[in-house]
């Protein structure tokens, strides 16, 4: 081939790291499944040599969209993430505020320090990692679940109705007291004279509301 003169063609365009992300080798829908976020998340920020190219790339693409304009896990953070820490993003309220970092670095094994971790482009650290497994597979809680948790609460911490008494058996007071300390073990002998009746009488009551067992010899 003759020589034209022409300069190698050896200047890196601007997305050529893409044929490095290790996402390519995956399959896609892994990133946009929710049961699958904690893999999703480790092949972004442990196996991807690229990581910070696409952070700064999806960051600048979707700087100031709202929350439902975005989709997958893209750079070790979900789409709900990045909105989050994108301030001119719209839907912020006061229950979803704007994700700010301060000089005061959040403790590694909270999902905030997973967060400043992924979104600086820093190293993961394990208890980082640990904290992000347990958010996964924790079951997140409902409205149904969290009204119950609290009305579990609240029985627990109100003071305890007082317990009654099972109303023995029989029709008048003295038949109730009789059944009552006959089923207290209390002699026959000694029930008659609490009572104010004959020790026949505590028998017939007995007797008559199946308490006639095994009676003490008199």
């Amino acid at each position: 081939m003759a020589y034209t003169g022409a300069t190698p063609d050896t200047v890196g365009r601007r997305l050529d790291w893409m044929s490095q992300a290790a996402c390519r080798a995956e399959d896609p829908e892994l990133f946009s499944d929710p049961e699958r976020e904690q893999a999703a998340r480790v092949i972004c920020a442990v196996r991807c040599p690229v990581r910070a190219h696409c952070l700064a790339a999806v960051l600048a693409v979707e700087a100031g969209t709202a929350e439902v304009m975005r989709s997958d896990m893209v750079a070790g953070l979900t789409a709900h993430e990045r909105w989050r820490l994108d301030a001119r993003a719209p839907g912020h309220t006061k229950e979803k505020p704007v994700l700010r970092f301060t000089a005061e670095r959040p403790s590694c094994g909270s999902y905030l320090a997973l967060l400043r971790h992924l979104a600086f482009g820093e190293r993961v650290d394990h208890e980082c990692w640990s904290a992000a497994v347990r958010r996964t597979r924790l079951p997140k809680p409902t409205k149904a679940t969290q009204a119950k948790a609290r009305a579990a609460s609240l029985a627990s911490s109100a003071p305890a109705a007082p317990r009654r008494r099972p109303e023995a058996p029989g029709k008048t007071p003295h038949e109730r007291h009789v059944c009552r300390l006959a089923a207290s073990g209390v002699p026959e002998y000694e029930i008659a004279r609490r009572v104010g009746v004959s020790v026949p009488a505590v028998q017939r009551v007995r007797a008559a509301y199946g308490l006639d067992l095994d009676r003490e010899t008199r």
